[in-house]
């Protein structure tokens, strides 16, 4: 069976406005999602400044193919205008193949889009209660803000007996959305605060961003086909 390159596709929007992005996700017939609570951990004159007084959020993980990734952008940005105040923010991420069955239910015109600046998402997975220290010090390295998750760790005994730590089943998972140049001082200085070495027993990577809308109101696309 012939693979299709496949993209995650994260959307982070404070929690009662959702509702009109999964709208667009049906419309644009996307069967492959599942929503999660998370919480702001952006500063609040920094929530308030972004109209994200609400602190909680709905983060929402869809795989999409690669051949709709633009279309959907575009319309997340004109159409649900996800860049103004509150509304929220959508990235991709490439991950492996999945099959032609994508193909057979998406299609439309191809759409690209411009990019000024390259993003990662950093993913920390630490000891509950120690991602607000993570927070302070990725804010002192000019991080503007992250969605905190809340997770279980579902580490095996045999793990924790070659790691020699303890690892607690309550865990914190931080996303923080970062431009790749400040990514490795960012990671430098989280691991320092919350790493393995510390009590947070933080593990922290990153994943490469393609595109990303919500960040700025002026966005250029392109169409590759009529």
């Amino acid at each position: 069976m012939e693979e299709l390159k496949t993209k995650l596709l994260f959307t982070i929007t404070n929690k009662g406005k959702d509702r009109k992005i999964k709208n667009l996700f049906k419309r644009h017939n996307i069967k492959y999602s599942f929503e999660l609570n998370g919480f702001g951990t952006a500063s609040s004159s920094l929530l308030e400044y972004f109209g994200l007084e609400e602190i909680e959020k709905k983060v929402i993980i869809s795989v999409i193919p690669e051949m709709i990734e633009g279309k959907l952008l575009y319309d997340l940005h004109n159409k649900i205008k996800i860049y103004e105040p509150g509304n929220g923010i959508s990235f991709t991420a490439r991950i492996n193949s999945a099959s032609r069955y994508f193909s057979t239910i998406y299609e439309g015109d191809e759409i690209t889009m411009n990019k000024e600046k390259e993003y990662e998402l950093i993913v920390l997975i630490v000891s509950e209660g120690y991602a607000e220290q993570a927070m302070d010090a990725a804010k002192s390295k000019q991080a503007s803000g992250g969605t905190l998750i809340k997770g279980v760790g579902l580490g095996s005994s045999e793990a924790t007996k070659i790691l020699g730590i303890t690892i607690e089943p309550e865990k914190d998972v931080v996303l923080i959305l970062i431009e790749k140049e400040k990514k490795k001082e960012v990671m430098q200085v989280i691991s320092e605060s919350v790493g393995l070495a510390t009590p947070g027993r933080g593990i922290c990577f990153s994943i490469p961003v393609d595109n990303v809308v919500g960040l700025e109101e002026n966005l250029t696309f392109n169409k590759l086909s009529e």
